[in-house]
């Protein structure tokens, strides 16, 4: 099995805005997030989700619930 390597040169700043911007418009863009979040290792989600907790003062673990529950 591959294992993916995670990037080291991301920016979590990017990420969070790449992120709400899936979430936007009619339906969400679950390639996107799939895209990011599963070639990010768990200290790069960390900083990620604090960079979007900063930016657009949400929750993003609460908002990924919320996008991705088929509601």
């Amino acid at each position: 099995m591959a294992t993916l390597l995670a990037p080291e040169d991301f920016s979590p700043d990017e990420d969070a805005m790449a992120l709400n911007k899936a979430f936007e418009g009619w339906g969400t863009d679950e390639k996107a997030i799939i895209c990011i979040l599963g070639h990010r290792n768990a200290d790069q989600r960390k900083q990620i989700r604090l960079a979007y907790q900063e930016i657009y003062l949400e929750d993003l673990n609460k908002k990924l619930k919320s996008e991705l529950s088929g509601d």
